[in-house]
């Protein structure tokens, strides 16, 4: 006879993301502290797989191939298979991809163990256009008052999440997303930035991540030597090789695709550069403040604006500005940005945000949640009694419909 899991979590599959990569080392935290855990999967692969302790069990769940939206999607009668079976005692969406399908499995199997969703990016920015903002407002508000704790990244973040749906509020848990290993807190010192001075950006090449703007405010910059190493892939690559020749900087620019190992990027590099249009909390800033290396940013996400004042970064640059990024970049080139202690990411560490995980699903787990103060404060100043926030919230079967339709 199996055993129940302690914790089952929800992927796609095991891809290049943050969420990906965090998933397997929340898994690996919570098994190195006694819990049963379970890593759920439409597909075992993935370059992050070998994160993942061999010891935890991997279960694939069967849906159709194509885009990750309709896989995520066709998989939902899996899901609720799953839960009926296993019923792990506390189900983890660790991002806002496999958010919707988890609360379409929950409320089709009847679940009645803890779902917790992990909100990871913005549900609404400023680019979403007024029609698809409605929908994503009512799809991910049905979606997240099916979960007993909802978990943002920073304050602001859950802030984001209240305007939502403001009855979300007393369920919301801000907490830190392990990002920084021992390794790059001990490779600061070991600094090397190479010559020519090398911009980096590390990200997929996607339209949120908005390496064109990089690209162009590289461009920008004076005649003295440089290159811009962009590390990922994604759909944008033709694209943004084409802008690097129209703008004769093509000799200048690598497109290493995926790296497995970001350390010694960091420690090479004269400036890590995010150019994105949106964010939640990337972890790349933090893990680039660990290794010692400056770092510039957009003003992608208020979480971000926040975290980059509260360490005494530079100030953000606002969004699409070109000329405002190659002044930053500039700054950086001569070696003009704030020096930041790799100390200000310790917060972020795989430890201590494990052991808030821990905390936090042990709380849950082990039944105290209705009887005292959670460890990890609650977005707001009031306090949750999470005995009292439903675990099923009963939906007409037309509105479930719509919501499922929805992108």
């Amino acid at each position: 006879m199996s055993v129940r899991p302690d914790v089952a979590i929800l992927l796609d599959h095991f891809g290049p993301g943050g969420v990906e990569r965090v998933a397997c080392h929340v898994a690996n935290g919570l098994h190195r502290r006694g819990r049963r855990v379970e890593m759920i999967v439409l597909e075992a692969t993935g370059p992050v797989r070998a994160l993942l302790d061999p010891n935890i069990p991997v279960r694939l769940l069967w849906t159709v191939p194509g885009l990750r939206h309709r896989r995520m999607k066709a998989a939902v009668p899996a899901i609720a298979a799953y839960l009926r079976k296993s019923s792990p005692r506390l189900f983890l969406s660790p991002g806002n991809h496999t958010t919707r399908p988890a609360a379409f499995g929950v409320a089709l199997s009847g679940y009645r163990g803890a779902f917790v969703a992990k909100i990871t990016n913005p549900v609404l920015h400023d680019r979403t256009h007024q029609r698809r903002r409605q929908r994503r407002q009512s799809a991910y508000g049905w979606a997240l008052r099916k979960a007993r704790v909802v978990l943002a990244l920073s304050p602001s973040a859950a802030d984001q999440i209240t305007e939502l749906d403001e009855r979300l509020a007393d369920r919301i848990r801000v907490i830190h997303n392990p990002y920084v290993s021992q390794r790059m807190l001990d490779s600061a010192s070991l600094r090397d930035p190479a010559e020519p001075p090398v911009i980096l950006s590390i990200g997929r090449l996607s339209k949120q991540k908005n390496h064109a703007l990089l690209i162009r405010a590289a461009a920008r910059l004076d005649r003295r030597p440089w290159r811009l190493r962009i590390c990922g892939t994604g759909p944008e690559e033709p694209a943004l090789r084409a802008l690097a020749q129209e703008l004769g900087i093509a000799d200048r620019l690598d497109l290493p695709g995926f790296i497995d190992d970001p350390v010694p990027e960091y420690l090479a590099a004269s400036v890590l550069a995010l150019s994105s249009n949106w964010e939640g909390l990337p972890a790349t800033i933090l893990e680039a403040v660990a290794c010692g290396c400056p770092v510039v940013s957009t003003a992608s996400s208020p979480g971000l604006v926040d975290l980059l004042r509260e360490i005494e970064a530079r100030p953000v640059v606002a969004l699409d500005d070109q000329g405002g990024l190659a002044d930053a970049l500039r700054e950086a080139l001569d070696g003009e940005l704030p020096r930041i202690s790799p100390a200000a990411s310790v917060p972020y560490s795989i430890e201590a945000a494990c052991d808030e995980h821990a905390a936090l699903f042990g709380e849950i787990l082990d039944g105290y949640a209705g009887e005292a103060q959670l460890s990890v404060k609650p977005a707001k100043a009031a306090v949750a009694n999470l005995a009292n926030a439903p675990q099923r919230l009963p939906e007409p079967r037309a509105q479930a419909a719509a919501v499922a339709s929805s992108e």
